[in-house]
Order: structure tokens, then sequence, then C-alpha cells
């Protein structure tokens, strides 16, 4: 499955024949995205590459933490390095494939009363335990 940002300059493959992804309700994400809930996955090193523009990468940290990474020419979200572990995170919307499915909702507690996004599927209150949810996206994959 390929990936692209929005201008093409960063591009990148997953190496899998679907996705599962979960959505995040958070009110960071949805600050980060403008929209009522990020979309992304997390995805093995050893199933990612980079293909292109990997240089284009820049990232902005919070003071809490969060961290958004972005191509600094269009400002759209990609990939990165999942907190120092052997996994990438990877915003689903840059993926052109469609073979997509979501497999768990974090922070309903937190989602947009306006959003018409469900949250029916493995809903969390918050933020479960990362490898409760990297086992969820990665199971049978």
């Amino acid at each position: 499955m390929i990936g692209s940002c929005l201008c093409g300059s960063v591009k990148f493959e997953v190496k899998l024949d679907r996705l599962k992804i979960y959505q995040c309700h958070c009110s960071l994400c949805r600050k980060q995205t403008g929209t009522a809930s990020s979309c992304g996955t997390v995805i093995n090193t050893e199933k990612f590459e980079w293909l292109s523009g990997e240089g284009n990468v820049s990232k902005w940290v919070k003071d809490t933490g969060f961290t958004s990474h972005f191509c600094i020419t269009c400002g759209s979200s990609v990939p990165n390095k999942f907190r120092g572990s052997p996994f990438y995170w990877v915003p689903a919307g840059l993926m052109d494939s469609q073979n997509i499915e979501v497999a768990a909702n974090i922070f309903v507690c937190e989602a947009a009363k306006w959003s018409k996004v469900s949250t029916g599927v493995n809903p969390y209150e918050t933020k479960p335990e990362i490898e409760n949810l990297i086992e969820l996206l990665n199971g049978n994959n």
C-alpha cells in the first residue's frame, strides 16, 4: 500500500494488504487535524519503507510531549517513528488504498458533540494501554 502527503513530496509504502486503524477523538487530535477525529495506525518498522521525501519532514513538539510531524512543503501530517519503539505511526488519510478498517476509537469521552463520526467500534473512554492498541491494530495482518 502506497501513501503520500498532499503535495507528493513525502512518499512511503506500508507492506500490508489492508490496514486496521484507530480514530482518536481527543481535543489535541481535533486541533492538529481540524477534523472531528484523527485516523491513524501503528505499523512495525519491518512493514514500513520511506520511498521519498523523508528529509522533507519536520516536527513540532508541545510542552506536554504531544508531537506533530508534517511535510514542510504542504503541511500534511506524515508518518513518524512511534515513541522510540519499533513502530511507525501512519496517518490513514495519506493512504491511496481504500482497504482500511476501523478497529478502535480512543478518547471517546472527548468526542465532539457536533461530530457524526461513529465511536461505536471498540470504544475506549481514554487511551488504552499502547501494547493493547498495537495488538488490536496488528493482529491478523
